[in-house]
């Protein structure tokens, strides 16, 4: 309930898009943002919260996260302008973010011998949140789309319930949040938004240029900065494991496939004919089956390695979206997003056990919220290469790309030791 309606924050969203695109008198490409944002937000919340679970404990960043949701849902109801409601969903964004995190790491500091079956039950949570997304992005669009923008800040009503899980608002280690990594590395990722960005929004060729240089600035001081200290925000346990960057890319890959996905299907549903209220009901049934699917896969990775789950899956996302680009007819389409939700849930599932298996008890939080960061990196690139190819290649080509995306998360996948 905690981590679910970070969801909503993609795939509700995108069923509002076209009403938001038209409220705030902008064009489909620049509105991309509204997701792109979200991605990326949740993804760097994740990552600084992840680090300050290890060291505050979970309570006081639940506390945060509450205080992030509130203020960036008043931001987006408020909002006249575009740039505004970005604003104010990337602080949306971060306080899900925050979330994520004390929600993973919860469920990664079980019992080795529980895990596999309390990642089991988040996995199928997140395909059950990812299934009703769409309808609830409606049913709140025919409130207003700045509802359906701000349904992320569900999450503040399961703070009480989740209270009690968090023991004791007592530090479990020593040290501080590393701030300067933090925003290192910050400014590294949205350095890399913006310049895949840079097509959609038309920024001119020596800006561009600007940002390259300064994302690479960025990334060395980062490498440096972790070298002198390696008990930072980004642990040097953590960039010397291997297995954390290959989850990462596994990740990136998955995320990446379905936040194209739901940012492209609602917009081909759209053009042909269906209203937000239908494009959401349409995709209810494919999410559901999703959710079956994402069942069937966690009982299959009991009996099976669990990477070969994780690469047939993304393997059937991959086609699936090539599929609904060369069709596009509603049920190649949902049958796109299915292969979506399923590919998500399940890759939350293998690759969270995969990091706590893997990673120290002292730096699994930092673990498992860099690695969301990498995950939703990935899926704030799905959505921007999708809508920067649109133009010159048309949307169904453009959709048909972004298969490329959960293509090299199945190669990732196989060669996963998990």
């Amino acid at each position: 309930m905690l981590y679910g309606p970070a969801v909503y924050g993609v795939s509700a969203a995108a069923v509002a898009l076209p009403a938001a695109t038209q409220g705030l008198r902008t064009d489909p490409a620049a509105a991309v943002w509204i997701l792109a944002v979200h991605a990326l937000g949740l993804g760097i919340g994740a990552a600084v919260a992840g680090r300050a679970t290890d060291i505050w404990g979970p309570r006081g960043v639940l506390s945060v996260g509450a205080a992030l949701l509130t203020t960036g849902a008043t931001v987006c109801a408020l909002g006249s302008a575009l740039a505004v409601v970005v604003a104010g969903r990337g602080l949306l964004a971060a306080g899900s973010g925050a979330m994520t995190a004390t929600a993973l790491a919860l469920a990664a500091s079980t019992p080795a011998p529980a895990r596999p079956e309390v990642l089991a039950r988040l996995g199928m949570m997140m395909a059950l949140f990812s299934a009703t997304a769409p309808l609830a992005g409606a049913l709140a669009l025919a409130a207003s789309w700045r509802v359906a923008l701000v349904l992320p800040a569900l999450s503040v009503a399961a703070t009480p319930m989740c209270w009690t899980r968090t023991h004791s608002g007592q530090r479990r280690g020593t040290g501080s949040v590393d701030w300067t990594g933090a925003f290192l590395l910050a400014l590294v990722v949205v350095g890399l938004l913006l310049t895949v960005e840079s097509a959609t929004v038309r920024i001119s060729g020596p800006i561009v240029l600007a940002l390259v240089a300064i994302t690479c600035a960025a990334a060395s001081l980062l490498a440096v900065h972790t070298t002198r200290h390696p008990t930072g925000f980004l642990p040097a346990a953590i960039v010397r494991n291997w297995r954390f960057w290959h989850c990462g890319l596994i990740g990136a890959g998955v995320y990446g496939g379905l936040f194209a996905a739901v940012y492209a299907v609602p917009q081909m549903l759209t053009r042909l004919g269906h209203s937000a209220e239908t494009v959401g009901v349409l995709l209810l049934p494919g999410a559901v089956a999703g959710v079956l699917l994402a069942r069937l896969a966690a009982a299959a990775s009991r009996r099976m390695p669990p990477r070969q789950v994780l690469t047939a899956v993304a393997v059937l996302f991959s086609a699936a979206v090539l599929l609904a680009a060369a069709d596009r007819r509603p049920a190649t389409l949902i049958g796109a997003a299915t292969a979506g939700f399923a590919a998500f849930a399940v890759a939350q599932m293998t690759l969270t056990a995969a990091l706590a298996a893997s990673t120290d008890t002292d730096a699994r939080g930092a673990a498992v919220g860099v690695a969301n960061l990498l995950f939703f990196l990935g899926g704030a690139l799905g959505p921007a290469t999708c809508a920067a190819l649109w133009d010159p290649w048309g949307l169904p080509a453009a959709f048909a790309a972004t298969a490329a995306l959960p293509t090299v998360a199945a190669l990732g996948a196989w060669h996963l030791r998990t």
